[in-house]
């Protein structure tokens, strides 16, 4: 989004939302994904919202740095904010990315259970 004020271009943050999906099964060892990085803008809050989980479980998300877009390097050497996000959740995630010099960030998300199940959500690093 573009938007001209006083004759000046301003550039919108990074707050289009992206789908992503992961299965988790703790017994064979896949308790833990990420997303790919995205730039993140500025300080605002990350957002993610759960779109549907294997019998309305609920997982784990954080966000943490990244380089940037189409990332996967991922950096958690800072105070990180972890979420419980279940199906119909919509969450602003306070974070301290962009605060400990990272450009980009990702969505961390770790499984809540032993058993093995599949989410979905949508998400961005910045919010409006």
């Amino acid at each position: 989004m573009v938007m001209s004020i006083g004759g000046g271009v301003v550039w919108a943050n990074n707050c289009t939302d992206h789908y992503a999906r992961m299965s988790f099964d703790e017994v064979s060892g896949n308790y833990l994904n990420y997303t790919e990085g995205r730039d993140k803008e500025d300080t605002s809050c990350g957002y993610i919202k759960g779109k549907s989980a294997s019998n309305g479980y609920s997982f784990n998300a954080t966000l943490v740095g990244s380089d940037g877009n189409h990332s996967h390097n991922y950096y958690e050497d800072f105070d990180l904010i972890d979420y419980d996000v279940f199906p119909g959740n919509e969450i602003w995630m306070y974070n301290y990315v962009k605060e400990n010099g990272y450009n980009g960030a990702a969505m961390k998300c770790e499984s809540n259970t032993g058993t093995e199940y599949s989410v979905e959500f949508l998400w961005s690093p910045d919010s409006v």
